[in-house]
C-alpha cells in the first residue's frame, strides 16, 4: 500500500468559493505546505484564480502539487445541468493545466434530505425521472473528465443529499454505465449515514480511486440521530471533530485499504467554520502527524 496524504481548503473552512470569511487562498496553501503536506486539493472552483500560471508560479514556490478539485452541486436537478456542465468543463480545463488527476463529483445537500440525514426509513427519495437524468448526467460528466481531460471522476456520497445511503450508493453505480466513474469514501460521512467504512473498503474495493479521511464524534451524532436535528445544525455541532478525537477507528481504516492493495491519494478534511476563530493549521499539523502512525 502506498497512501499519499492530502490536505484541502475546506480544512480552513473553505466550503464556497464565494463565502466573505474565506482566508486568502495564498495563506491556505501556504499553511498547508508549512503543516507538512505536499499534496493538496485546489477547493471549490473560483476560489482560486482561473489563470494557470498564476497558481503554479505560487504552488511550485511553496512545493505544492495540487492533485484534484471538486463540484459541490445539484446533480439532482436536472434544469440545472447545464450550468454545471459548463462549471465542470472550466474546472477540468484548469486541472489538467495543473497536471492533476482527481474530479471529485458530489450531490449538493438539499433541505428535504438534510432534515432527515442518517434516517433512511424517513428520508424522502429522488423522483425516478429526475433520478433518470442525474444518472445519465454523471455519465455524462465522467465521460467529459476522463476523455476531454483525462481526469479520473470519482463519486463523493455525502450525507444530506440524494446519493447517501448505501442502496443509493449501489444504484447509483450499477445504472451509471461508466468504466471511467470511481468512488471517493469519506469515511464520517459514511458513519454518520449509518454505514460501516470499514466493510465499505472491501465492498467497493474495485471503485475506491480515492478516499476522504474525516473523523465524528459519536456522542454528538446519537443525539443528532435521536432528536432528527437537520445536517446543517449537526455541523455547526461539530459532529466533525478532529481526527483523532471521533469514533473513527483509522488503524482499522488503513488496515482494510492495504488489504485490497490501495495506492492513491488520501485527504484529510476537517470540516470548520471559519467564523470560529479556529486555527486550521494547528489541526493539519496534529491529523498528519496522528495519521502517519498508521500508514503501513
Amino acid at each position: 500500500m502506498s497512501i499519499k496524504l492530502a490536505n484541502a481548503p475546506v480544512s480552513w473552512g473553505v466550503d464556497y468559493a464565494d463565502e466573505k470569511d474565506n482566508p486568502e487562498w495564498q495563506k491556505v496553501f501556504t499553511e498547508i505546505s508549512d503543516t507538512g503536506f505536499k499534496y493538496a486539493e485546489l477547493g471549490p472552483y473560483g476560489y482560486v484564480p482561473p489563470d494557470s500560471n498564476i497558481i503554479l508560479d505560487f504552488i511550485n514556490q511553496i512545493n505544492i502539487k495540487i492533485i484534484g478539485g471538486f463540484i459541490f452541486d445539484n446533480l439532482h436537478i436536472s434544469s440545472q445541468h447545464e450550468g454545471i456542465r459548463k462549471k465542470i468543463i472550466s474546472y477540468c480545463s484548469l486541472l489538467k493545466t495543473l497536471d492533476s488527476d482527481l474530479f471529485v463529483i458530489i450531490d449538493h445537500i438539499s433541505s428535504d434530505r438534510m432534515a432527515t440525514s442518517g434516517n433512511i426509513d424517513v428520508s424522502k427519495k429522488l423522483d425516478i425521472d429526475e433520478y433518470k437524468k442525474m444518472i445519465n448526467f454523471i455519465n455524462e460528466i465522467s465521460k467529459i473528465c476522463h476523455e476531454d481531460f483525462g481526469l479520473n471522476p470519482v463519486l463523493h456520497p455525502h450525507a444530506g443529499t440524494f446519493i447517501e445511503y448505501e442502496f443509493e450508493i449501489d444504484n447509483v453505480l450499477n445504472d451509471v454505465k461508466s468504466n471511467y466513474l470511481g468512488l471517493c469514501l469519506d469515511t464520517a460521512h459514511l458513519y454518520y449515514s449509518k454505514i460501516d467504512p470499514y466493510k465499505s473498503i472491501e465492498k467497493y474495493s474495485n471503485k475506491i480511486k480515492h478516499m476522504h479521511l474525516k473523523d465524528i464524534d459519536n456522542k454528538i451524532l446519537n443525539e443528532i440521530h435521536k432528536n432528527n436535528i437537520d445536517f446543517d445544525t449537526a455541523v455547526g455541532m461539530e459532529v466533525f471533530c478532529p481526527l483523532g478525537t471521533g469514533c473513527i477507528n483509522f488503524e482499522k481504516i488503513f488496515k482494510e485499504l492495504d488489504k485490497v492493495s490501495y495506492n492513491h491519494f488520501a485527504t484529510i478534511e476537517q470540516d470548520i467554520d471559519p467564523k470560529e476563530k479556529l486555527d486550521p493549521a494547528v489541526y493539519a499539523k496534529k491529523s498528519l502527524n496522528f495519521l502517519k502512525n498508521f500508514i503501513i
